[in-house]
């Protein structure tokens, strides 16, 4: 992973961070406003993982195996990264790890 990458997820990271922690709050005063409006539990839960995931990621990568595939040694994509901060796995790794899970 280039530092440039790095630099790309940190700020990304940091940024959805700031985004999920005003959507939370939102939702916290709507809840107050609402007393008989609509829950959103789940979507909540969803957020307070995500926002788990997304701490946790930018904490690791200070890490020099941060973004390193556990099973190849391969550089994991940004992209990849992005989508699931807490992966370990690069794409191939974990379709791999999914097919053997399903043969029974």
């Amino acid at each position: 992973m280039t530092a440039a990458d790095r630099r790309t997820l940190f700020r990304t990271f940091t940024e959805e961070i700031a985004s999920v922690e005003a959507a939370l709050a939102r939702w916290a005063e709507f809840q107050e406003e609402a007393s008989d409006g609509p829950t959103f539990t789940n979507w909540r839960q969803d957020m307070k993982e995500r926002l788990a995931d997304l701490r946790a990621a930018l904490n690791r990568m200070d890490d020099a195996q941060f973004g390193v595939c556990r099973e190849c040694g391969e550089d994991i994509s940004p992209r990849r990264l992005l989508a699931v901060p807490g992966t370990s796995l690069c794409v191939a790794c974990k379709s791999e790890q999914e097919h053997a899970l399903a043969i029974p």
